[in-house]
């Protein structure tokens, strides 16, 4: 059952402006996604898009990412979306803060996942951490690579890694 009673969906666009709003409550200023990107993410890949929503409606976190071409997360891979590409960079896994510490998080990287597999245009799903998350991701079917050499705020991010089963 999922926790709160949260529905998992496609993210509109029309959302654009209250995912914003928990990612930057939930980030430091300088790794914070912009509105710009998040609406631009949502314009170029709304199927890599989706929202945790409570039964009222409102969006309670989100789980968002695009493609690249490339074998390996960078700065510029997790700028633009390549369609054809075959790694997807997820970018954020987010909860408003009254939803943390609830499961939503664990739940919501669950649904995404399998959400991605079924759309089997992923082969492998990378993602940036810090180390006091790795834990998390792990349990999420993730393998942790260590450094991931990306400079992206203050601290250092590690790479995770989670390859999908080929169909």
């Amino acid at each position: 059952a999922a926790p709160l009673d949260l529905s998992f969906k496609r993210m509109p666009e029309a959302d654009a402006d209250a995912a914003f709003a928990i990612e930057e409550a939930s980030y430091p200023a300088d790794e914070a996604a912009t509105l710009e990107k998040i609406k631009l993410r949502l314009r170029e890949a709304p199927e890599y898009f989706y929202g945790a929503y409570d039964p009222s409606g409102a969006l309670k976190g989100f789980v968002c990412g695009t493609l690249t071409a490339a074998q390996t997360l960078t700065e510029e891979s997790m700028s633009t979306h390549e369609p054809d590409g075959t790694t997807l960079c997820i970018h954020s896994v987010v909860t408003e803060a009254t939803c943390r510490r609830k499961g939503v998080g664990g739940w919501m990287m669950k649904q995404y996942m399998a959400a991605i597999g079924e759309a089997a245009c992923a082969q492998r799903v990378l993602l940036l951490c810090k180390q006091p998350l790795v834990g998390f991701y792990e349990s999420a079917g993730f393998t942790n690579r260590g450094d991931s050499g990306v400079e992206h705020g203050q601290d250092t991010w590690l790479l995770c890694e989670s390859v999908l089963a080929s169909t």
